[in-house]
């Protein structure tokens, strides 16, 4: 799943302290988090304090629609035992509760955040929306801040004062501390404090435990910590370095000296091909399966395109105000253009072949051209962007096709093409979370260089969902796009099968691919492995049976054709000067 709601916000003063003599009473928000392996239900203890300022009443808030999930709050309880004077009072809004105190000190609350599974160690194909909320295993833990720490309303987000977080491992279990702030070097006890806002603690990955293991390297003058739990195909170490080395690939092309450290986690979601993840605050939150390793169709790909959301849109200017559905209107930017540097990143460093680039895109090209929501509008796409997914892939492949045109466009007066007016729009963390929104910075840049031309293929084949012109030299110097007549891939029964939580089959077609290959209607299904852009691959179904699961195995064709696109290399590729000069960038 995409990355979702993605907003790099810039720490301007942090500080780590890490023994148990912490001024805490210095801070304005502070948050103290306890996970309770060993309860049922698992779940984070956790007590906010802040200023009374005068009031008597103060209003808590969780954040909806962040990563698709709506109601964070519905696993937040007060606890039974409260500051003197302090009541707490739920709302109809399940996100919103009514704290009343004494006007005068600190105000402390005291509340339980249940872990959205009961034992994610089970292995079972795990929800989407679950991989965004709180989990605990037996001896680890994980939360985005969104999922955990709710918002104290006078404290707005840009409202600038001392934010302080806590994470106390139990003192029978202490292991590695990780995520945006932590690099895995602590580990009974972890103290955060930065001079900044609420939503800097809000946009971050907090976890630990002994489950998780914990790779350190260094990268430039600064860091890069890898950090894994579960089964994963590729060995830590392994893990590590390739992920450095596609880094350091990235922080070349952008030109990039900053010293951050970035963290990358490997959190398995126990299905067979669904791959996924996020970025918050340094820190890119993969979901994966047990094959995630070189040479699987989204290795790199994955790595790539989260890390790459540090520069495109963080560093182009401001994420915008407005509700997850307003945001997801501009998502051609924020993902299909990450999506093409994703691509084009991995055939210049070497990592991928002509071949390969020009079989993913082709991929990019047949999901675009086949999908039902080719000609939906953005408005349509806009609310069901996390709950369709393929009409949410509609933003990903429209973005990346505007990304190639204009590109071509700009290298006919410039060899830089896209990537120098796009280097040229970077702005420091501090600058680009107070100007103007990234994706009209970029517009107003290409309006300068191409005239009225840009906003108008913007609003054609993006906003109201026009077909775009795949003409043959789209997708660059190197390549010939052309058409070609292919079996029309059939999966057999809905794909809101797998979706809707309850993982059973339905709208099983008789006598399609599925039905052939056993599967019926109300089957439990466990397990999946599908790849929606290539008919050569086998759909893996994994159905309950009585003695445990049962496997399925079947070509997602049904014997009817459709004219897809198809990018091909050229045959002189190798040789063309003008190819390898695009290669390079």
């Amino acid at each position: 799943m995409p990355a979702m709601a993605k907003l790099f916000l810039f720490i301007t003063t942090l500080l780590l302290v890490t023994s148990s003599a912490w001024a805490g009473s210095q801070c304005d928000l502070h948050y103290t988090v306890t996970p309770r392996y060993g309860k049922a239900p698992r779940r984070l203890d956790v007590v906010l304090s802040f200023p009374a300022e005068g009031r008597q009443e103060s209003w808590l808030r969780m954040p909806s629609g962040w990563a698709g999930v709506e109601n964070f709050g519905a696993a937040l309880t007060p606890a039974s035992d409260q500051q003197e004077g302090v009541k707490i009072f739920p709302t109809d809004d399940a996100n919103r509760w009514k704290v009343e105190h004494h006007p005068v000190g600190r105000v402390i609350v005291s509340y339980q955040i249940r872990a959205a599974l009961d034992d994610p160690d089970n292995e079972k194909v795990q929800p989407q929306d679950q991989r965004f909320r709180p989990q605990i295993g037996a001896d680890w833990f994980q939360f985005f801040g969104y999922g955990a720490l709710p918002s104290v309303e006078s404290w707005e987000d840009r409202r600038i004062g001392n934010m302080c977080l806590t994470l106390l491992q139990p003192a029978e279990q202490p292991g590695p501390l990780l995520g945006s702030y932590l690099d895995g070097q602590v580990r009974d006890r972890a103290d955060i404090e930065f001079l900044g806002t609420f939503a800097q603690l809000r946009h971050a990955f907090y976890a630990g435990g002994l489950g998780w293991r914990v790779v350190k390297r260094t990268l430039a003058e600064s860091s890069v910590v890898t950090a894994s739990r579960g089964t994963q195909a590729l060995d830590d170490a392994s893990f590590a370095a390739q992920v450095t080395n596609l880094l350091e690939a990235h922080r070349r092309f952008w030109g990039d000296t900053s010293t951050t450290r970035q963290t990358v986690v490997r959190t398995p979601n126990n299905s067979l091909g669904s791959y996924g993840g996020t970025l918050v605050h340094q820190a890119a939150v993969l979901h994966v399966p047990k094959d995630f390793a070189p040479g699987s169709d989204s290795f790199e790909f994955l790595i790539g395109h989260e890390n790459l959301h540090q520069w495109v849109p963080n560093r182009l200017g401001a994420h915008g105000t407005g509700s997850a559905v307003d945001q997801a209107r501009n998502y051609w930017l924020s993902e299909g253009f990450t999506d093409y540097y994703a691509h084009r990143l991995l055939l210049a460093s070497g990592l991928w072949s002509l071949d390969r680039y020009a079989q993913r895109v082709t991929r990019v090209l047949r999901g675009y051209w086949s999908s039902p929501a080719r000609n939906a509008t953005a408005e349509s796409i806009a609310p069901r962007f996390f709950s369709d997914r393929d009409a949410g892939r509609q933003m990903y492949a429209r973005g990346e096709l505007l990304a190639m045109a204009w590109d071509r466009e700009l290298r006919v007066k410039s060899p830089l093409g896209l990537d120098g007016l796009l280097r040229g729009l970077m702005l420091s963390s501090e600058q680009a979370e107070k100007s103007e929104t990234a994706h009209e910075r970029v517009l107003n840049a290409l309006t300068n260089e191409l005239g009225p031309a840009p906003r108008a293929q913007l609003r054609a084949y993006v906003m109201e969902g026009r077909d775009f012109d795949l003409d043959d030299g789209l997708a660059g110097p190197c390549f010939a796009l052309g058409w070609s007549d292919l079996p029309r891939w059939t999966l057999g029964f809905d794909m809101a099968s797998l979706s809707s939580g309850k993982y059973k089959a339905a709208g099983v077609i008789v006598d399609g691919p599925a039905y052939m290959a056993g599967l019926r209607e109300g089957m439990d299904l466990k397990g999946w492995s599908i790849d929606r852009t290539d008919i050569t691959k086998e759909v893996i179904l994994k159905v309950k049976a009585e003695n445990g699961e049962r496997e399925m195995r079947y070509l997602p064709v049904n014997g009817s054709t459709d004219r897809v696109p198809t990018l091909m290399v050229r045959s002189d590729a190798a040789i063309d000067a003008t190819c390898q000069a695009w290669i390079r960038r």
